[in-house]
């Protein structure tokens, strides 16, 4: 019998192989220059709601030049280890990041690679580690350097505090440290971590660290754009805070904060990506500064409350059209729970034809038997937009899920469902088919 590693990985290739035959996954865009938030492919014109720069910065005339004068300044790259030298830009962003999150700040390439520096650095076998079930796959991938270590880590039910405070209760006094690994906000469901609840843990447990991914908070939430985390509690030396640059900032790296300045200095000088890989490129760091500069002014307060008025629109339209997004959290991430395939499908379909691209989510992005449909608004949206896709997307889910008698079952049941995948037909024809028999809907876009 195969193994169960070998059949979840075939489901998972199968999964994304419809995908890609049904034109919503690793997909190629046509176009030679992008304006507003369209994008065409195989001569289709669609509306993007996948996109993560949430402030609409990513072509920004300030940022395009930040990156052209560097290009200018240093060459295309830069082809050292920061732990030998590293471009003057290195120490202008730390400084301006610094002055954004109110901490100690450390630069990497990205945000994986700061989870691979600062996690093995930062963390021994003498030391317990809870990692949310629902964080990034880049800190679970970092976890397993330290399970190599011999830390022990267990995984716990998602933002479940009543269960991480009874498991504190009956181990944290056996470690020296036990580290509470989650996302700031949660990039499939844009819910938030209970951030404040952990801080009270903190002050129950004083061995307890919290280590954060707000690559999505970064950027457009909090004062100069700190994130969710830093916007709710404030840093304390038994709190670090990874984020990235290539969403709301719109640049590319990741930066690791720390209210320990000795933890930071630890870091970076012997966090591995960060000696053994090469340097953030500099046209990235050009135009990371010039966002930084952006964040830093008055301007971003007002490029924030813009994002959180459409945030508050999208929200009180999902309650008006009965459009049942797992979270409400006031975030520009949205995540609608389909469960089965055939309706997924169908309605992921639909969408397309009516000019909507969106992300399709099933396994091993979420959950066996948890996949739907996420959609991401930014700055490049009008609210006219925003408003066509919730009306389209709301009539089509009512459409098929009453026809399709769709159940949502929310238990783990991995392997029954792996059986039935064993059995179930390729489901190629719901991706390809037009989806007949509507009824009267929103009209389609060009």
């Amino acid at each position: 019998m195969r193994s169960r590693h070998d059949r979840l990985s075939d489901m998972a290739e199968r999964r994304i192989s419809l995908g890609i035959a049904g034109g919503v996954l690793h997909q190629r865009l046509d176009d030679v220059m992008l304006e507003g938030p369209s994008f065409t492919i195989d001569g289709r014109r669609y509306l993007d709601f996948s996109s993560c720069s949430y402030l609409g910065l990513n072509r920004d005339p300030r940022l395009v030049d930040g990156a052209i004068d560097a290009l200018t300044r240093y060459g295309a790259s830069y082809a050292s280890s920061p732990a030998y030298t590293a471009l003057p830009l290195y120490d202008t962003l730390e400084d301006q990041l610094s002055e954004m999150t109110g901490g100690a700040v450390a630069l990497a390439q990205t945000t994986t690679l700061a989870h691979l520096a600062a996690l093995p650095t930062l963390i021994g076998p003498e030391s317990l580690v809870l990692i949310d079930a629902q964080a990034h796959e880049s800190i679970h991938a970092a976890t397993q350097n330290l399970r190599g270590n011999g830390v022990e880590v267990e995984t716990v039910p998602h933002s479940d505090m009543v269960f991480l405070a009874q498991r504190l209760t009956e181990v944290a006094k056996r470690y020296e440290q036990v580290w509470y690994l989650a996302d700031g906000i949660y990039s499939m469901y844009g819910d938030v971590a209970p951030v404040h609840d952990v801080k009270k843990l903190q002050s129950i447990f004083p061995n307890l660290y919290a280590y954060y991914d707000d690559a999505h908070g970064f950027g457009w939430c909090g004062s100069h754009g700190r994130g969710y985390v830093l916007s709710q509690v404030p840093l304390n030396s038994r709190m670090i805070v990874v984020a990235g640059l290539s969403k709301a900032f719109a640049a590319l790296g990741g930066l690791m904060v720390f209210g320990d300045q000795q933890l930071a200095q630890r870091v970076r000088l012997i966090g591995g990506p960060l000696t053994f890989s090469g340097p953030i490129p500099p046209a990235e760091l050009g135009a990371a500064v010039a966002s930084a500069a952006i964040h830093l002014s008055p301007e971003h307060d007002d490029l924030q409350a813009r994002l959180l008025d459409d945030i508050d629109y999208v929200r009180q339209e999902t309650v008006r059209l009965g459009l049942p997004v797992v979270s409400r959290d006031r975030t520009p991430i949205w995540f609608v729970k389909v469960g089965a395939i055939e309706p997924l499908a169908a309605i992921t379909r639909r969408l397309l034809d009516d000019g909507f691209f969106i992300n399709v989510a099933t396994y091993p992005v979420v959950p066996v038997g948890h996949a739907g449909l996420r959609f991401i608004h930014s700055l490049h949206h009008s609210r006219e937009q925003l408003g066509e896709l919730l009306e389209a997307f709301a009539y089509h889910f009512l459409e098929v899920t009453e026809e399709a008698h769709v159940v949502i079952d929310l238990r783990d049941e991995t392997l029954a469902l792996l059986e039935a995948e064993d059995e179930a037909p390729d489901h190629r024809d719901h991706l390809d088919s037009s989806g007949a028999h509507h009824r009267a809907r929103p009209a389609h876009r060009a």
